[in-house]
C-alpha cells in the first residue's frame, strides 16, 4: 500500500514538472495562439495533478476542483481568449522586452532560485509538499516574469493566468485542497477576470490599433 502511495506521489511530482515545463515554454513562444494553447495544456496537467492528489489524500473535494480547473482553465478561458484574438485579428508575433533566448535562461535561473529558497523549509511535510511546492513557486515567479517581460496585453494576461495556476498548485500541495466554497469562489473570480481582461483588450485594440502596452507609456491626461 505504501509503495502504491509512493508511486502516486511520484506521478504527482511528474505532473507538477509538466506544469513547470509549460510555464517555461510560454517564455519561448513567438505567437499569441501558441501561447494560449500552451496555457490550456498547462492547465490540463494542473487538472490531472489535482485529481491525482484527490486520490492520494482521499479528498473528494479535489475531484470537483479538478473538474472546475478543466472546465474553466482548459476549456472556457482558452476558448474566450481565442475568440477575442480572432475578433480583433491578432496575427503579429509576440514582442518581448527581453528576447526569447534570454527569457528562457532567466526562467531557468528563476526555477533554480525557487528550489534553492524552499530547500529544507518543508522537511517536516510529506513527500508531495516537499517536491511540488518548489515547482509551484517557480511557476508563480515565471508568471510574474511573463507579465513584466512581454509587451502585448494579452500575453501579460496569460502571464497572470500562469501565476494563478502556480498559486493553485502551491495551495493544493500544502493544504491538500482548499474548502470547496473557496475553490468555487476563486475559479469564478479568475473566469470573470479573464472575461473583463478580454473586453479591455478589445477596447485597447480598437482605440489604439495595437496591444503593445509600451506604446501607451507616453499617454498624457
Amino acid at each position: 500500500m505504501n509503495l502504491i502511495m509512493l508511486n502516486i506521489a511520484s506521478f504527482i511530482e511528474l505532473m507538477g514538472a509538466f506544469v513547470l515545463f509549460f510555464a517555461i515554454l510560454q517564455t519561448a513562444s513567438h505567437r499569441v495562439d501558441f501561447s494560449i494553447k500552451v496555457y490550456s495544456i498547462q492547465s490540463l496537467f494542473l487538472s490531472i495533478t489535482i485529481f491525482v492528489m484527490g486520490i492520494h489524500s482521499n479528498n473528494g473535494e479535489l475531484y470537483l476542483s479538478s473538474f472546475l480547473t478543466f472546465a474553466i482553465k482548459v476549456v472556457a478561458i482558452p476558448y474566450f481568449l481565442n475568440k477575442v484574438t480572432r475578433r480583433i485579428s491578432i496575427r503579429e508575433k509576440i514582442v518581448p522586452y527581453i528576447n526569447m533566448t534570454n527569457s528562457v535562461l532567466i526562467t531557468g535561473a528563476i526555477t533554480i532560485f525557487a528550489f534553492f529558497i524552499t530547500k529544507g523549509d518543508f522537511a517536516s511535510h510529506e513527500f508531495i509538499a516537499r517536491r511540488v511546492f518548489p515547482t509551484a513557486l517557480a511557476v508563480i515567479l515565471i508568471g510574474v516574469f511573463i507579465m513584466i517581460a512581454r509587451k502585448k496585453a494579452i500575453i501579460q494576461i496569460i502571464g497572470f493566468l500562469t501565476l494563478d495556476n502556480g498559486i493553485i498548485l502551491a495551495a493544493t500541495s500544502i493544504t491538500k485542497g482548499l474548502p470547496l466554497v473557496v475553490d468555487i469562489g476563486v475559479f469564478f473570480d479568475v473566469f470573470i477576470g479573464a472575461i473583463m481582461a478580454g473586453v479591455l483588450i478589445y477596447r485597447i485594440r480598437t482605440s489604439f490599433d495595437s496591444l503593445d502596452t509600451s506604446k501607451m507609456s507616453n499617454l498624457k491626461e
